[in-house]
């Protein structure tokens, strides 16, 4: 039984590490050399989403995978074996605990619900790695401790929220059949990227900004996001994955070198949590919009599948089905009027246009029909009438429906079916 657990187990969740010692060496390039404070920790954000992509069963993999890349991370930046050690099994453990109460909460990884389990999951990954790993700082009376511990949750908090909601996102996108998108919204979204990453750097410039009023520099930092919202809006899943990125690149890099809005003359690592505080906001937003845009998207594809799985079982039942709104005169049919009549879908649009198919000897019976059912009669015995074929000959149908009532007792639509029988031929049928 446990060499089959271990045989099941892919291999290949190892080069999850890759991405986390990539992110690693990035955020300890932001970091402060001295205190080796975190004000950047982009790392967990990795495992996290990790960990929610990977069946349960790779999971000790990943931790074991995860704990060495942290070790090696650890040891570089400090040297200390027994520190980086401790940091490996809380960067390991802390990020499993975080994946594992977002999947408890939200077992679908989906829907408004996952942002709240995923803040949750963030809080709690958090909160164990402050709690191991500020344990050990305080044992070890580490002279920097009460530093490094008051922006350790914040980092963490910033890069789970940052990176987690871009990996699942990109990894619940599905390539659609129908071809990708459309010029139209791969132009609107090439315009909205090219503008997104001059605003970033407008605003995140310090030449640029440094003789605006702060409320104007502030108020620039929306610009950015807007831009990364109507990315997400026409590109979908894979465009607010890509935006978020590169504004998360840009603003972090920039503000590291000391620019930015968020700039405090008398603390200058402020800019660094401030920026990822503001590239939270703008993750989850992000998060938001491609959970309503995937729920829609789903809706439309559940939507056109019933249609289709209607159609079928209006064409193999040999039927039509209608829809009359007295209000308006408009008559809709669903079903293969090709097939039926040899007719385009939109040929028969009114009664007229369907007493104009109709056999000139049943035209009468049916305009009676119809104004005793535009009137509120409830008749439901089948109607027989022809209706000529583009090929040739008269289709026999059968028309069986009734008016609906509206609340006053109006006749608000009248719906029914049309059974179709055979074409007859008669020598009369050019007389039309």
């Amino acid at each position: 039984m446990g060499m089959t657990d271990t045989v099941r187990k892919n291999p290949l969740c190892l080069l999850w590490t890759i991405p986390y010692l990539l992110c690693g060496v990035f955020s300890h390039l932001l970091n402060d050399p001295v205190s080796h404070a975190l004000f950047v920790w982009l790392p967990p954000g990795v495992a996290v989403g990790a960990y929610l992509l990977s069946p349960r069963r790779d999971w000790l993999l990943l931790m074991a995978g995860f704990f060495c890349a942290q070790l090696l991370l650890t040891l570089v930046s400090r040297g200390q074996p027994a520190t980086a050690i401790v940091f490996a099994v809380t960067g390991a453990l802390s990020s499993m605990l975080a994946a594992w109460t977002v999947q408890r909460l939200s077992p679908r990884a989906e829907g408004p619900g996952f942002v709240a389990a995923l803040l949750a999951g963030a809080v709690a990954g958090a909160a164990s790695s402050a709690l191991l790993g500020g344990g050990w700082l305080w044992l070890t009376q580490d002279a920097h401790a009460v530093v490094r511990l008051r922006t350790w949750v914040t980092a963490y908090l910033a890069g789970v929220l940052i990176l987690a909601p871009a990996l699942t996102g990109w990894a619940q996108f599905r390539p659609r059949r129908s071809g990708g998108p459309r010029m139209r919204d791969l132009l609107i979204g090439a315009v909205a990227y090219a503008l997104m990453i001059v605003s970033t750097f407008m605003t995140f410039d310090g030449d640029m900004i440094q003789n605006l009023p702060y409320v104007v520099t502030f108020e620039l930092t929306y610009l950015p996001l807007v831009f990364a919202v109507l990315i997400a809006l026409v590109w979908g899943t894979p465009g607010g994955t890509l935006a978020m990125v590169t504004l998360m690149l840009m603003a972090l890099y920039q503000s590291a070198q000391g620019e930015g809005p968020f700039v405090e003359a008398n603390d200058p690592w402020h800019v660094l949590l401030a920026t990822q505080v503001y590239l939270v906001v703008t993750a989850l937003l992000l998060l938001l919009v491609n959970t309503l845009r995937g729920a829609r998207a789903q809706a439309l594809e559940n939507a056109e599948q019933w249609r289709g799985r209607f159609d079928l079982a209006l064409a193999g039942s040999r039927q039509l089905m209608y829809r009359f709104n007295p209000h308006d005169g408009k008559l809709e049919l669903a079903g293969d009027l090709q097939d039926a009549f040899g007719l385009p879908a939109n040929a028969i649009t009114s009664l007229e246009s369907l007493a104009a198919h109709t056999h000139p000897e049943d035209r009468s019976r049916l305009t009676m029909h119809w104004a005793a059912r535009r009137a509120g009669a409830q008749d439901r015995s089948p109607l027989l009438f022809r209706v000529a074929h583009a090929a040739g000959g008269w289709r026999l149908v059968s028309d069986r429906g009734s008016p609906l009532s509206d609340f006053d007792g109006s006749v608000a639509v009248v719906a029914g079916m049309w059974r179709l029988g055979e074409i007859e031929h008669e020598p009369t049928d050019g007389g039309q």
